[in-house]
């Protein structure tokens, strides 16, 4: 089996300001995803909704000055994502299509685990 970060990303700034009627249905797609990853034998090992972009905290290469609000000045930004242990990428990538219908952009990640992240 092998990990993988599924990360969601989009305006996490608009998100917050979104009726809740609009974020409710969003909250419905993502448990259509996780039923669908878990019948498809996909295990959720972790995850999390992220706050807005605007409460990080970010430093810059090289430095030891810490500054408010992401490091990257794009509309899309890191609003949250899940860890997914699956030996099968090819069907995690189209499960992750139902996230895509939010309007999120989805990426996914191979985790470095074990020996091959040692120096």
């Amino acid at each position: 089996m092998t990990d993988y970060i599924v990360l969601l990303l989009g305006d996490t700034e608009a998100w917050w300001d979104t009726p809740e009627e609009e974020k409710k249905a969003t909250y419905d797609v993502h448990g259509r995803f996780t039923e669908e990853l878990e019948k498809r034998g996909h295990t959720i090992i972790g995850g999390a909704e992220l706050p807005r972009a605007s409460e990080a905290k970010s430093l810059a290469p090289y430095s030891d000055t810490v500054t408010d609000g992401p490091w990257a000045e794009t509309t899309e930004q890191l609003g949250g994502y899940y860890e997914i242990r699956t030996d099968d990428l090819a069907d995690l990538m189209q499960v992750c299509t139902i996230l895509s219908a939010t309007g999120d952009a989805v990426e996914v990640h191979r985790k470095i685990t074990g020996e091959e992240g040692a120096s």
